[in-house]
């Protein structure tokens, strides 16, 4: 029986020191730094606590003309009491992420920056989130402003919200723009385009 103890504490203590080890900072990607995700197997572990990465990274659509800015990303918003339990099916024990987005919309065409063409995946993520709506008097409450889509030669400065279930403080996000094929006011298509944003 002593001998089986031994054993057990021994094992117990060579994966404390591998989770240890495997906890390294990376600076490299710019902003703030941001806690990495240690995995365990295939199952990626959170943050130890929140986070605000600042990104400030601009690119464009240019087959629209669409200007946009990733500038923060905010691994989880703080939610009021009301909405924690009205949503809570939902988030199942993760995290409402804020995407902070300024976005001027091109003249190619007479469209929106649609919120639906940002999703958001992170570690861990079996498929990427959509941005939901019902957040509003959470980004309010934080001091942020909520998105709306603008429209040809109009700017936007807001968040998009995303639920991440499961996930608390999540790591490894990154933002998926994809804009689908339209066309062009003379019938001809306008290709695809697609861009990814590392967020955290």
């Amino acid at each position: 029986m002593k001998k089986n103890r031994i054993i057990a504490i021994s094992v117990a203590t060579l994966a404390g020191v591998g989770l240890l080890a495997g906890c390294t900072s990376d600076n490299s990607k710019g902003g703030n730094p941001t806690a990495p995700a240690v995995t365990v197997g295939s199952t990626p572990m959170s943050a130890p606590t929140p986070s605000l990465a600042q990104r400030n990274y601009t690119f464009q659509d240019s087959g629209l003309g669409h200007s946009i800015k990733v500038i923060e990303f905010l691994n989880d918003l703080p939610l009021s009491d009301a909405d924690s339990a009205t949503y809570a099916g939902s988030v199942q024990g993760g995290s409402v992420v804020a995407l902070h987005l300024s976005a001027t919309a091109g003249t190619v065409l007479p469209t929106y920056v649609y919120d639906s063409n940002f999703t958001v995946q992170c570690a861990g993520m079996s498929a990427p989130a959509a941005p939901v709506r019902y957040f509003a008097d959470d980004l309010t409450a934080a001091g942020y402003t909520a998105w709306t889509n603008p429209n040809k030669a109009t700017n936007m400065d807001g968040w998009l919200t995303y639920t991440i279930a499961g996930i608390k403080n999540p790591t490894g996000c990154y933002l998926i723009y994809n804009r689908a094929e339209v066309n062009g006011l003379d019938g001809k298509p306008i290709a695809a385009f697609t861009k990814t944003v590392q967020l955290n």
